[in-house]
């Protein structure tokens, strides 16, 4: 079979499987699919702008629309992503259609093992499109290590870049994309081959100043980025919400686990007196639900199910409820002047409570974000939750194995670049939100690929 053609078959393939199952299946509109339609103070820009621009094009059947554009973006994403892994490590047909297999498993999980059983490209929700950007972003960050000339290193760096801030523009989680991106190319930067310039000591000093002043442009440019982004945000909130601002809720968040591994006589350090009030009613309040750490049983499994059945009620009945029936009555009822003042709050109850917490807050994170490792590359089981720990452990054996016979094999960095995108990812999601799936996924496809690249490497040998 010729290669263009087989090239064909597994994009018409994967077109017919997405575009199959939002025939089968229809659009669907959960509880955050509102948020984005009325481009709401708590949602990033980017897919909120994609969704307008669908409605003032087709104003009767932009539904029918979003789907059919999310699930051709995201096999489309998919082709290209096993078009060119197949192509640089000389997979074939199998290994390619096993590379395809992986990209698509993330969809099937989430559509019968996570708690919405949502098709992700079938649905209003960020994840749609988030995905297949982080698909392309992880694909052109492999390329700067496993492209061997410099010109396509750096166009790999450019195109990842800026794939990094358009996927931080449709999660906030994802910023950790552009630190992956400063981390990726630095590191290339500093193991570029030292063979470009000879080996006299004048020559070994300008090498290093080389390296030197390119991790500081780098450095420049990824501030910038961050600040290019801010400023997108705060446009679009100025436009469409009449405040230069950006997301607000992010601290509220972060209060959520706090105030549930806290004390009540922790809130006797919070300075201010109305902040100080507001955290007891929150406190009290968790306390007579028993949605706190003191009731989270003794199991490692106990407490991190624990926390996890009460996040959502803890963000939303015991914070989000008393902010917000107390400015209703006494402030504004306008939900943004609310939210701003709701975050301020939050960060005076953070300040005064987590300095005697802290440690439970602490342990507390490390639980959500084991959990998050393992929703990463698995499905939350007691016997699965073993499973992901021995597949962490081996891909980190299968990486030193594969390097020490042979240090410049181009799946090493495939695998290390995956498991910083899975380290970065969950840990940016644990600290404001418990790990659900969809959350999660943007690391699968990723591990797995790698994993599939040592052992084929180990097999060729």
């Amino acid at each position: 079979m010729g290669k263009r053609i087989r090239s064909g078959i597994f994009l018409v393939l994967l077109l017919a499987v997405f575009l199959g199952m939002f025939a089968a299946f229809g659009p669907g509109v959960y509880n955050d699919s509102d948020q984005y339609l009325k481009m709401h103070i708590h949602r990033e820009p980017l897919y909120p702008l994609f969704l307008a621009a669908l409605r003032t094009v087709f104003p009767n059947g932009w539904l029918i629309a979003m789907g059919i554009v999310q699930n051709v973006f995201a096999a489309v994403s998919i082709w290209l992503f096993a078009e060119y892994f197949g192509e640089r490590f000389e997979l074939g047909a199998a290994g390619e259609a096993v590379v395809v297999l992986l990209c698509l498993a993330p969809h099937m999980l989430t559509r019968y093992f996570s708690a919405l059983h949502l098709f992700m490209t079938n649905s209003v929700m960020s994840e749609a499109v988030c995905l297949p950007l982080f698909t392309l972003f992880f694909m052109e960050c492999c390329k700067i290590f496993t492209e061997e000339e410099e010109r396509e290193c750096r166009k790999a760096a450019v195109c990842s870049l800026l794939l990094a801030f358009l996927v931080s523009l449709a999660r906030t989680q994802m910023m950790v994309t552009i630190l992956i991106w400063l981390a990726v190319a630095g590191v290339r930067i500093v193991l570029w081959p030292k063979n470009r310039w000879r080996r006299r000591t004048w020559q070994r000093l300008r090498n290093g100043k080389w390296k030197a002043s390119r991790l500081l442009i780098m450095t420049g440019i990824v501030a910038v980025v961050f600040l290019l982004r801010m400023l997108a945000v705060r446009s679009y909130n100025l436009v469409f919400n009449g405040h230069f601002i950006n997301n607000t809720y992010g601290t509220v968040n972060t209060l959520t686990n706090i105030l549930y591994a806290a004390d009540r006589e922790d809130g006797e350090r919070i300075r201010d007196q109305e902040a100080r009030e507001f955290f007891f009613r929150m406190y009290d309040l968790a306390e007579e639900r028993q949605a706190n750490y003191k009731y989270a049983g003794s199991s490692l499994r106990e407490k991190t199910e624990h926390i996890e059945a009460w996040h959502d009620t803890i963000k939303y009945e015991m914070i989000e409820d008393v902010f917000y029936q107390t400015y209703d009555k006494t402030v504004t009822s306008d939900y943004i002047i609310q939210n701003l003042m709701a975050d301020e709050t939050a960060g005076k109850i953070i300040k005064g409570i987590l300095p005697g917490c802290f440690f439970r807050w602490l342990g507390n994170y490390i639980l959500i974000a084991s959990y998050g490792a393992v929703r990463s590359i698995a499905v939350v089981h007691p016997i699965i939750n073993w499973a992901a720990c021995f597949l962490y452990l081996s891909a980190l054996g299968l990486v030193l194995l594969v390097w020490r016979k042979d240090a410049g094999n181009r799946a090493v960095p495939v695998m290390l670049i995956a498991l910083l995108a899975i380290l970065a990812n969950v840990g940016a999601v644990s600290m404001t939100i418990m790990c659900l799936s969809r959350y999660m996924i943007y690391g699968f496809a990723p591990f797995y690929t790698g994993y599939f690249l040592l052992l084929l490497n180990l097999r060729r040998r």
